[in-house]
């Protein structure tokens, strides 16, 4: 049995790498999903629960639930990181919340196990203009632009990876870093290309439906790409959506010049 668990299902990430998996050819395949609200990850999916594709057990609860999350990783090879948000904020802390949780129960499992204790495979999900190794086409000051408004988001994951970094370093997990460009299309399906790079240049924007084909991959090619870091860039069309992506970059701008 291969349980795969992905933490936060009902965004344009989670539910990507939903589709992905229920579409892949994983063998006796099992999904963990922890979800705050099961009807609207059922509205996103509605076959969900219903496909012979993979058994399915869906935890309804916040990520802070210890009883709910241990449920949801029990066993699992493969983690996905997907609960997170698109909005530079002050205070935010999303991505350290989740990995000082998640770390915890991981520490209870081994604890439990002992030496049967196998280190799963986390797949994070940070941001390429984080990554100093990628260059942004057609111009990089965009992705130095970037940095500098939603620094509040980028300060946030930045920390939540030395969590992990920290924890593999311990023998916990196996920690892949999966960096995309700006990504497009919450909610659709079609799946135009990508490719996984570690240097060099990349598209500035992405389908959520590619990054979830994407995250999956590499969770399959952990013994390759275990303990780096992976950008993913497009090789196909991207449906743009300029309008949800300038709010984001304004909220972010708001955010550095308001005043503490």
């Amino acid at each position: 049995m291969s349980i795969h668990a992905v933490l936060g299902g009902t965004g344009g990430t989670g539910s990507a790498v939903l589709r992905c998996l229920l579409s892949s050819q994983i063998p006796d395949l099992t999904i963990n999903v922890l979800v705050r609200t099961k009807s609207k990850l059922l509205q996103a999916i509605p076959k969900l629960e219903s496909t012979s594709s993979a058994i399915v057990n869906i935890f309804e609860a916040p990520i802070t639930d210890e009883d709910a999350l241990q449920a949801c990783i029990s066993g699992a090879s493969t983690i996905y990181l997907c609960i997170g948000t698109n909005n530079a904020t002050r205070n935010n802390d999303i991505a350290v919340t989740t990995a000082t949780r998640l770390l915890a129960a991981l520490e209870y499992s081994r604890k439990l196990q002992g030496p049967e204790y196998k280190a799963p495979v986390i797949l994070f999900n940070r941001s390429m203009g984080l990554n100093s190794d990628i260059k942004f086409l057609p111009a990089d000051f965009v992705k130095r632009f970037t940095q500098w408004a939603m620094w509040c988001l980028f300060e946030d994951l930045l920390k939540a990876a030395e969590l992990y970094a920290k924890a593999e370093g311990h023998g916990l997990l196996t920690f892949i870093t999966a960096d995309p460009p700006a990504m497009m299309a919450a909610n659709g399906t079609k799946v135009t290309g990508y490719k996984l790079i570690q240097r060099g240049k990349a598209a500035p924007t992405l389908n959520y439906a590619d990054f979830g084909r994407a995250m999956v991959e590499l969770g399959q090619r952990r013994e390759e790409f275990g303990g780096k870091i992976v950008g993913v860039s497009a090789t196909g069309a991207v449906r743009m959506e300029v309008f949800v992506n300038l709010q984001r970059l304004l909220l972010g701008l708001k955010t550095r010049l308001m005043p503490f």
